[in-house]
């Protein structure tokens, strides 16, 4: 009973450090409209505020995982937290732009750490039959945080400033740390030294190569969805600007009843089947929205895309936690920094190629990450085959 009570009480700290994350993620977008007016930024000073986030996130992304192989999770969520906490706090109070710089990446690298800590911690604690499901629910919990700064700005931001919006938000999340402090988290692996051959040779292992650029597809096409879709909706379809932005939320609810469903799915359906039949509803979202240029067909179909995004990371991650148990947080951070890249590259391919090839990149990115994923998975038992017959 103890244990279960135990792994109950950090499933509640990763599921409330990824709601926080969730809140960093989304809070540029939020604040940037107020900052421009505030500071008088022109497009090319607001274009280096927004890009600081995701150098945070990165640079979060590539330490988490060696740090709490070696340290365990403790420190690194309490850390991770006070970090997170401090770049809201000077956000919210400072009046300079380097301070805004600063408070930027704070808040990404922060979040960065936290979204790679939490999805390694649910994974360490659930068994192999829970693993994928429980990530699943994990992400429901980041499009918690991402929903609430949005929804807080559009209904309090007329009568309270967002330096308050920002702030209280801060606050909340630093009542967070009492109770990181009073639960026991997993040790770390390795007290004593590194097993930096280990992190090497995993480097160049096929299967978690391929799985990573599964998660380097998926990352790209949320992030040109998430970051392109109103625009392409209004340049490309003709669409009014503020009902194409209801295609973002319709996106946003789409990812989280997939997410909810897969906390089920994943208990009575093959993971293969799960993502393969998840990748082929986002393709048939895009080529809804491609074929019927209309708000209802577009909010259909950005529903689509939402709801077939949504299996990929908790599948793969769930993948990746089971092979590699024993050394997990260093293999997550390895998949996330790739990711990560993936999400940069392919926006800036969008902008290279303009929106008028937007749906077919989708449709690409779709096919490669089927055909990645079953390369994989065949590459995986053809080992597990080879390794039982020695």
């Amino acid at each position: 009973m103890k244990k279960e009570i135990r792994k109950t009480n950090v499933l509640i700290a990763g599921f409330t450090g990824m709601i926080f994350f969730g809140v960093a993620f989304v809070i540029m977008g939020a604040v940037l409209p107020s900052l421009i007016k505030e500071f008088s930024l022109d497009t090319t000073a607001a274009s280096t505020l927004v890009g600081l986030l995701p150098l945070g996130i990165l640079l979060g992304s590539v330490l988490f995982g060696p740090v709490i192989d070696r340290f365990g999770y403790k420190k690194l969520i309490i850390l991770s937290s006070i970090v997170t906490v401090a770049g809201l706090e000077l956000l919210a109070f400072m009046d300079t732009i380097p301070t805004i710089r600063f408070s930027i990446f704070l808040i990404g690298l922060g979040g960065g750490i936290l979204n790679g800590l939490t999805n390694a911690l649910v994974s360490d604690i659930s068994d192999d039959k829970n693993r994928a499901s429980n990530l699943s629910i994990l992400g429901v919990f980041y499009t918690i945080g991402a929903i609430i700064i949005p929804l807080l700005f559009a209904t309090l931001s007329k009568s309270i400033s967002y330096q308050t919006i920002v702030s209280g938000a801060g606050i909340i999340m630093a009542l967070s740390l009492l109770y990181y402090f009073t639960i026991e988290f997993p040790d770390a692996k390795f007290k004593q030294g590194f097993p930096l051959k280990r992190v090497f040779s995993m480097a160049k292992e096929p299967v978690i190569l391929l799985l990573s650029f599964v998660l380097f597809f998926q990352s790209g096409l949320e992030g040109i969805c998430n970051n392109w879709i109103p625009t392409y909706l209004e340049s490309e379809k003709g669409i009014d600007a503020q009902k194409a932005m209801l295609a973002l939320s319709a996106l946003i609810v789409g990812i989280s009843t997939g997410r909810l469903l897969l906390g089920y799915l994943l208990r009575i359906v093959a993971k293969e089947i799960v993502l393969i039949t998840s990748v082929a509803i986002a393709a048939a979202g895009i080529v809804v929205i491609y074929l019927f240029p209309a708000v209802t067909p577009a909010l259909a179909g950005s529903f689509m895309l939402g709801l077939g995004f949504a299996s990929t990371f908790p599948v793969v991650l769930g993948d990746i936690g089971e092979r590699y148990k024993e050394i997990s947080g260093t293999a997550f951070s390895f998949a996330l920094v790739i990711a990560l890249t993936g999400n940069t590259l392919i926006n800036l391919l969008i902008g290279y190629i303009s929106l008028e090839y937007f749906h077919l990149t989708i449709i690409a990115g779709a096919g490669a990450i089927a055909i990645l994923f079953i390369t994989a998975m065949q590459i995986a038992k053809r080992d597990k085959k080879i390794k039982s017959t020695n």
